[in-house]
C-alpha cells in the first residue's frame, strides 16, 4: 500500500513546524485584533499561549495528542530558549548606558526607589506566598528572591512599544522612563542571577560563592572584554567596514560564550546573554545592523514560541477557589503601590516637574509583560515556583500591562511637551552658535537647499533635521533675505548636556534619537 502522507504525529521535525505555524498564526491575528485598542503585540502572545495551554485548549485530548504531544515539548521548550537567549541579548545591545551617564542624577535615585520598594515588598509578600508553593522542595532565599525579582522588574521592550505607540519614545518623558527602566533592569536581572544559583539548594556559602563568581564575570565583560572588543570594532570602524562578516560572527560567539559560562557556573544563560549585549560598541553601523537582524527573528519567530511554551505551564483552572482571585487582587494592587508611588515621589523631588508628568513615569515603570514572564518561567524550570502561583503571576502580569496604556492616555497631557519645545532651556554659550555651514548673509533659499543636502553614503544631513524649525522661525517672502548667525534646536535633545566644544558628542546624540526611533519598536 502506497502512503501518500506520514501521520505528523510520528514525526517530530513535522509536529514542530506545524506547532510554528499554528502558534505564529494565532499569535499574529490576535496582535492585529489588539492593536485596534493600543495593546503591544505581547498580550496577544501571552494569551495566544493561555489558550494553547491546559486552561483551553488543553483540556481537550484530540488537540493535545495532535498538536502538542507529550514527546514534543522538550524540543519545543529547547528551542523557546534559545529565542530567550538572543532576546536578552537583544535587550542588552538596546540599553543605552551613554543616555543614563548623562541623566545619572534624576536617573539614579529614581531607579533606585523603582528597585528597593517593589523588591523588598515582593520579598515580604513572598514569605506569604511560600505557604501556599504546594511544598516544592526548594530554596526559600530562592523562593524569596524570585518573587522579589517579580515585583521589581518593568518590562522595557513593552515600555518601549507603548511609548513609541503614543509618540512619546523621543519626548523627555519617554527618554527617562527608558534610562530608568535600563537601570532596573541591570540590578534586578543581578539580583534573579543569585537566586538562580540559590535554587539548587546549595549553602549560604555555595551561595556567596556564586554571587562573588557573578561579580567577577561581570567585572571581566566589562574591563576586558569591552574595551577588547571596542579596540578590535575601532579597527574596522575606521577602514568603514564595521560590520565585517567576522565582527559580526564575533559578536555571536561572545554571545555563545558568556551564556555558556554563566549557565555552567550555576546562574541561568539568559544572564550571560545580556552582559554580552551591554558589551557591544555602540558607535558605527555595528549596532544597528546586529539590533535590526536580531528584533527580526526574535519579535516575529522566536518570542511567540516562548509564549506558547508559558502558556503550555499556566493552569488557570487552578485558581479555582476565592483565595486565589483574592491573592490576585492583592498583589496586583500591592504591586502597583510598590512602584507607581516611590517613583511618583523620587520623580517629583529629582526634576522638580508637574504631579501628572511623575505620575505618569509611575504608571510606565509598572508595566509588566514579557521580561516578568521570562523570570516566572525560569522560576518553574528550576522548580521554585509552583504552577498555581505561577497562573497568579501571568495573570496579573497581564492585567497590569493591559491597564498602562489606557491609563497614561488620561493622564498624561501632550500639551506639556509642546510646551517645553517652544521653550527650550538653552545654555548661553549655545546662543549665538552660527548654523553649521551657513555663514551670515547667505539667502533664504540657499539655506533651504544647503539644508536639504545628503551625504554621498546616503545618511541624512544633520541640518535636515532642523529644517523644519528654521522654517517655523523664519520668514522667508523672497530670496534676498539674509539669515543671521543663529542656531536651530531639536526638541528632543537635552542641549543643556552637550558640550559645544565637541562636534562629536551632538552629532552622538542625533545619532542616539534616530537609532532609538529606528529600532525600539513593536514588542
Amino acid at each position: 500500500m502506497v502512503v501518500l502522507f506520514e501521520d505528523p504525529r510520528h514525526l517530530p521535525f513535522a509536529t514542530f513546524l506545524m506547532q510554528v505555524f499554528i502558534t505564529l498564526v494565532v499569535c499574529k491575528v490576535l496582535a492585529k485584533l489588539l492593536s485596534y485598542i493600543r495593546q503591544p503585540q505581547v498580550i496577544g502572545q501571552i494569551i495566544a499561549g493561555i489558550i494553547f495551554g491546559p486552561s483551553v485548549l488543553g483540556n481537550i485530548p484530540a488537540w493535545t495528542n495532535t498538536v502538542w504531544p507529550e514527546s514534543s515539548l522538550k524540543t519545543f521548550q529547547l528551542i523557546a530558549n534559545l529565542g530567550l537567549i538572543f532576546f536578552m541579548f537583544f535587550l542588552g545591545l538596546e540599553l543605552d548606558l551613554d543616555q543614563i551617564k548623562r541623566s545619572w542624577k534624576i536617573t539614579i535615585p529614581v531607579a533606585a526607589a523603582s528597585v528597593i520598594v517593589p523588591v523588598g515588598l515582593g520579598c515580604a509578600v513572598s514569605l506569604w506566598l511560600y505557604e501556599d508553593n504546594e511544598g516544592l522542595r526548594t530554596s526559600k532565599v530562592a523562593f524569596i528572591l524570585f518573587i522579589g525579582s517579580g515585583f521589581g522588574f518593568s518590562a522595557f521592550p513593552v515600555l518601549a512599544t507603548l511609548l513609541n505607540a503614543m509618540d512619546l519614545l523621543n519626548k523627555p518623558i519617554g527618554i527617562q522612563t527608558i534610562s530608568l527602566a535600563a537601570v532596573e533592569d541591570i540590578v534586578v536581572w543581578v539580583i534573579l542571577a543569585i537566586a538562580s544559583a540559590f535554587s539548587s539548594g546549595g549553602s549560604a556559602l555555595q551561595g556567596l560563592y556564586t554571587l562573588l563568581l557573578t561579580l567577577a564575570f561581570i567585572a571581566i565583560m566589562i574591563l576586558i572584554i569591552r574595551p577588547a572588543l571596542k579596540w578590535i570594532h575601532g579597527y574596522y570602524l575606521r577602514r568603514e567596514n564595521d560590520t565585517n562578516v567576522y565582527l559580526v560572527v564575533g559578536c555571536f560567539l561572545l554571545l555563545l560564550v558568556a551564556s555558556f559560562t554563566t549557565e555552567v557556573m550555576g546562574i541561568h544563560a539568559f544572564f550571560g546573554a545580556f552582559v554580552s549585549g551591554l558589551c557591544i560598541p555602540r558607535k558605527g553601523e555595528l549596532p544597528d545592523f546586529l539590533a535590526v537582524r536580531i528584533q527580526l527573528i526574535v519579535v516575529e519567530f522566536f518570542l511567540p514560541l516562548y509564549f506558547a511554551n508559558s502558556g503550555l505551564h499556566t493552569h488557570l483552572n487552578l485558581l479555582n477557589t476565592g483565595k486565589a482571585w483574592w491573592t490576585l487582587v492583592v498583589l496586583i494592587l500591592m504591586a502597583s503601590t510598590a512602584k507607581i508611588v516611590p517613583v511618583t515621589l523620587m520623580s517629583k523631588l529629582c526634576s522638580k516637574k508637574p504631579w501628572f508628568y511623575c505620575l505618569s513615569i509611575g504608571v510606565l515603570m509598572n508595566t509588566r509583560g514579557i521580561v516578568q514572564l521570562v523570570v516566572l518561567n525560569i522560576g518553574v524550570e528550576l522548580g521554585v515556583i509552583s504552577a498555581r502561583i505561577f497562573a497568579i503571576f501571568v495573570l496579573m502580569a497581564t492585567i497590569l500591562t493591559f491597564l498602562t496604556s489606557p491609563i497614561l492616555s488620561l493622564l498624561y497631557r501632550k500639551k506639556f511637551d509642546a510646551k517645553v519645545s517652544t521653550t527650550p532651556s538653552v545654555p548661553e554659550e549655545l546662543r549665538n552658535i552660527p548654523v553649521i555651514g551657513i555663514p551670515t548673509g547667505t539667502p533664504a533659499l540657499s539655506v533651504k537647499s544647503k539644508m536639504s543636502e545628503t551625504h554621498s553614503n546616503g545618511r541624512i544631513n544633520s541640518g535636515m533635521l532642523r529644517q523644519k524649525a528654521l522654517e517655523s522661525w523664519l520668514p522667508l517672502p523672497d530670496d534676498n533675505l539674509s539669515v543671521s548667525p543663529a542656531v536651530v534646536f531639536d526638541d528632543h535633545i537635552n542641549y543643556i548636556e552637550i558640550d559645544p566644544n565637541r562636534n562629536e558628542n551632538a552629532s552622538g546624540e542625533l545619532e542616539d534619537i534616530r537609532r532609538r526611533s529606528v529600532i525600539m519598536t513593536l514588542f
